[in-house]
């Protein structure tokens, strides 16, 4: 049986690719199977891989709202809004995490002209200069002409650096919500770029940085409607966790949101990060 991926490829199914992302989300091992049967038991040839997830997800709902929750972690991305502002956020609060100080939208002076740099990740004394790409449609690649774009700018402020222009960069980052073209990918192992977007690199991939952590988008919580989104990514708070973290006096206070809503918010943000 073949499936039509969102960028309109073809692929054969492959269930085991369902089962893992269940499983991923906290699903036993036994509701996994049985999703993934269910699923197989609906399926078609010519299926695209947005009805798959669509089966998975309304069988998950069903038996455990929490790990559908976790289970749509990439559409939960998607969620986050039409243009990257808030998804540069996002990178700057999971890097947080991981133990860098952040700084998002900066404006720095090269050598040639300045630069927005989206967000500069500072650790052990080494200052990396992050370039985020937001898509907010599945399929589409971030291709080589971005990973060519952030190298030019990054030697440009390397060259600035070496005439006190702006600060020095240890190496430049790449990361995307979606997945690197090969092209893209084969340039920036030769020049030294790190990229970080969906399913790459195998072991330290976005969703892993994610998923390790529970650093899961507000865009997780189901029922938070579109003005509270905005206020609460107005105010700087992207993640789940945030939710938790802050009173909700305190989160009153800053987004207006009344309490009554947020602790609707607060209560889902806990099963779904917690249980």
């Amino acid at each position: 049986m073949w499936v039509v991926k969102a960028s309109g490829e073809t692929e054969k199914f492959d269930p085991s690719k369902i089962k893992r992302t269940a499983l991923r989300a906290g699903a036993s091992e036994e509701l996994a199977n049985r999703i993934v049967q269910q699923v197989i038991k609906k399926s078609y040839d010519g299926i695209s891989t947005k009805e798959i997830l669509n089966l998975a997800l309304k069988l998950l709902r069903k038996e455990k709202p929490s790990i559908a929750a976790r289970y749509d972690l990439k559409g939960a991305m998607f969620r986050l809004g039409p243009a990257g502002f808030v998804f540069e956020h996002f990178i700057g609060e999971i890097l947080k995490e991981y133990n860098y100080q952040t700084k998002v939208h900066n404006i720095m002076k090269g050598f040639c002209v300045s630069h927005e740099v989206d967000v500069i990740a500072s650790k052990e004394n080494k200052n990396y200069m992050i370039e985020c790409k937001y898509h907010n449609l599945p399929g589409i690649y971030t291709g080589v002409k971005e990973v060519l774009y952030t190298y030019a700018r990054f030697l440009d402020l390397c060259e600035g650096s070496k005439h006190n222009l702006c600060q020095g960069f240890e190496q430049p980052w790449l990361v995307c919500n979606t997945k690197f073209s090969d092209d893209t990918i084969q340039y920036a192992q030769c020049k030294g770029i790190r990229l970080i977007g969906w399913n790459f690199p195998k072991d330290n991939s976005l969703e892993t940085l994610i998923e390790d952590k529970k650093l899961y988008p507000i865009t997780m919580i189901r029922s938070l409607d579109a003005d509270s989104i905005d206020r609460l990514s107005s105010a700087s708070l992207v993640l789940a966790l945030d939710l938790l973290r802050i009173p909700l006096r305190e989160l009153n206070k800053i987004t207006k949101i009344p309490l009554r809503k947020l602790q609707i918010f607060s209560d889902e943000a806990k099963k779904v990060c917690y249980s």
